[in-house]
């Protein structure tokens, strides 16, 4: 009678297989929460924002490498080297979503004919600008490259995969209706937003590359992260 109540081997393996994945994805929640207050902390300066997402591009990286680097550690590390190079890339999306704003508030101002489709382009073209930029991040993270080489890359990743930089696009309006509803996810959305911009430039070269797996393709992309 035992035997024909207990639930079969595959099935038990099978709810303990689903119960680990879940454990894990409710740890990599908490990781990625930890990442976006640390985020925010680290940019309290404002200066130092482009510098602290530099950081939060580089745990992600090693996430997607099946590692763990010390969070804290990692922040204190990578802001104090990508100091001025993440204050020089804070000023170009600064200067992205200012330039965006005002050419999109004349555009709706003149009520010239088809000024609601100039104002969507315009939306359009600094969006797609906000996304190159975001990969640029997430490139220089898991590869090691320069700022330059990591800017062509992610324009060619757009250009080659334009799902990629419209996947970023909506994980940003997503945050942002988060934060708009509640407030206080300010202070830890950064972390999920990273982490889906990492995801997803890995998941575009794995494509590219033809690899079977994320992990794979950004070690192809890094081999001194393998060693």
């Amino acid at each position: 009678m035992s035997t024909l109540s207990s639930p079969p081997a595959g099935q038990r393996l099978g709810r303990q297989e689903a119960a680990l994945a879940g454990r894990e994805t409710i740890r990599r929640a908490a990781d990625c929460a930890a990442v976006g207050v640390l985020f925010f902390v680290f940019s309290i300066p404002i200066f130092t924002a482009g510098a602290a997402w530099a950081a939060g591009a580089e745990i992600f990286a090693a996430w997607v490498r099946d590692e763990e680097p010390p969070l804290f550690r990692t922040f204190l590390r990578v802001v104090r080297r990508d100091l001025l190079s993440g204050f020089l890339a804070l000023l170009v999306g600064v200067l992205i979503v200012a330039t965006a704003y005002f050419d999109v508030r004349v555009a709706l101002a003149s009520r010239m004919p088809g000024f609601v489709v100039e104002a969507l382009a315009l939306c359009l073209i600094a969006g797609a600008c906000l996304a190159t930029l975001l990969f640029a991040f997430a490139h220089r993270a898991a590869t090691s490259h320069t700022w330059m080489a990591s800017v062509r890359a992610a324009v060619r990743l757009g250009r080659s995969r334009p799902w990629a930089p419209a996947v970023v696009l909506l994980a940003l309006a997503v945050a942002a209706c988060l934060v708009a509803a509640v407030p206080a996810f300010v202070a830890l959305i950064a972390g999920p937003v990273g982490f889906a911009v990492a995801v997803v430039h890995a998941r575009a070269y794995a494509t590219m590359y033809g690899a079977a797996e994320v992990g794979t393709t950004v070690r192809k992309m890094n081999p001194s992260a393998s060693r």
